[in-house]
């Protein structure tokens, strides 16, 4: 949603609003971020000083596309770890490297035990290695990303600090953790102005010790007022019927419906391959027929739960030359080809096609104890991936992997509203009548 567009009746509520604590539950692809920064104009307009507002995004990627559409260098837009670490480095003057992972190599599972401990205030179990990782971090002069917000948290807390913001907001709200939120009470002052954005149906990092419960929180500890913005800019009015389908199932406190405001009239689509060859052999027969409705490579994704299930497709890519991108965890800015991704990655982006492979049982959803809370984190999960689609989405799965283990189909296929069709239907669901 361009910045020349006017603002609807639920964007105009919060950015003229003149209540002091703000909770905007804002649905994908709502236009939350223009919210914010036509928020932030209309507050320096009325006479607010840009340095007196904090703004707290979630990705590096957010917070450089926010500055760029503020255009205040005064304002002060950071992520949580880059707004400590500026801190700790210029008023602190402490130094430290971060961490290199080439240096200080432990286990992933380990890591994300370390990692929650932190976030958790260390209210959690103290995970078995913890000592050693500090000790090795500390041999190295080195601090690891939750070290950066322990180390200012822990400055700030027991003394009267300076910093004193008029206005602070905060993106993602969903995915904060304990800590994050503990060090935003410390930012609070008697005359702080709180905005927070999230949407609690794509908090999808509980794993690393998130919780969109911290939304009951602030709204509790603040008697913060709710706002909803549910007119989603991006989807198609068919992709949205069937991701509002999906996501009812969850267990919700807030419940957010979102309007389509565009027409479009592609199907959504579920198709069963025999196998991870078949389906990585038609998937870029798909691909092709895409590109020929003049849809450019890189507005189209495939997107899954783990790496290891986009192997036979990524392989059987390379053997045709089909030009593609895989995303790791140093974001690459620049689209190159068909994008490839973890969902996890996708979060936040859009696309004008997206195929989302692995709909199988044990996969997505992936194999837990299909306890309610870890199956609802699994819906978001997909929940995000469909809403990821401005026009094209396609489910993909398979009956039998390479090893001949054989599969069912994702419970998500039939609570999304869809039916399965097999591979030898696929050449009939595009046709270039279908686009508008």
């Amino acid at each position: 949603m361009g910045d020349e567009m006017i603002l609807n009746e639920e964007q105009k509520k919060v950015v003229y609003s003149n209540e002091r604590f703000l909770f905007l539950l804002a649905g994908a692809g709502s236009g939350k971020t223009r919210v914010i920064v036509e928020r932030i104009k209309y507050l320096i307009e009325n006479g607010v000083e840009p340095s007196q507002i904090l703004a707290i995004t979630f990705t590096r990627k957010a917070s450089f596309e926010m500055k760029d559409r503020v255009n205040n260098s005064l304002v002060h837009i950071h992520t949580f770890h880059q707004f400590c670490y500026q801190k700790l480095i210029d008023d602190f003057k402490q130094e430290f490297k971060l961490i290199d992972e080439n240096v200080i190599s432990f286990k992933k599972e380990h890591l994300l035990e370390i990692t929650k401990y932190k976030n958790s205030l260390y209210q959690l179990k103290k995970p078995r290695l913890y000592d050693a990782y500090q000790m090795n971090l500390a041999n190295h002069q080195m601090k690891d990303f939750d070290d950066l917000l322990l180390g200012f948290y822990f400055k700030i807390r027991y003394v009267n600090h300076g910093y004193c913001y008029a206005y602070i907001f905060i993106d993602e709200f969903q995915d904060t953790n304990h800590l994050q939120y503990e060090l935003l009470k410390l930012l609070i002052k008697k005359n702080t102005n709180v905005l927070a954005v999230g949407d609690p149906d794509q908090s999808i990092y509980a794993f690393r010790g998130a919780s969109s419960q911290i939304i009951n929180q602030y709204i509790k500890d603040y008697q913060a007022k709710l706002y909803t913005l549910s007119i989603n800019y991006r989807s198609s009015p068919t992709i949205l019927y069937h991701a509002n389908r999906l996501i009812k199932r969850n267990n919700r406190r807030y419940r957010n419906e979102l309007i389509p405001n565009h027409v479009g009239i592609q199907k959504v689509y579920s198709i069963q391959f025999s196998n991870e060859i078949d389906e990585a052999e038609q998937l870029i027969a798909l691909i092709y027929k895409l590109q020929k409705l003049k849809i450019k490579s890189e507005e189209i994704a495939v997107l899954y739960r783990n790496h290891q299930r986009s192997y036979e497709l990524q392989k059987r890519m390379r053997e045709l030359d089909v030009v593609f991108q895989t995303f790791d965890e140093n974001n690459n800015d620049e689209k190159h080809g068909i994008q490839m991704m973890t969902i996890h990655k996708a979060k936040g982006l859009e696309f004008d096609a997206v195929i989302i492979i692995g709909l199988e049982m044990g996969v997505l959803p992936s194999s837990h104890d299909n306890r309610q809370w870890e199956l609802d984190e699994e819906r978001r999960l997909m929940f995000v991936a469909m809403t990821r689609a401005r026009d094209h989405l396609y489910f993909s799965s398979i009956q039998k992997d390479t090893l001949y283990h054989t599969f069912t189909s994702s419970v998500f296929i039939s609570e999304s509203g869809l039916k399965t069709i097999k591979n030898s239907e696929i050449n009939g669901i595009i046709t270039v009548g279908e686009i508008t």
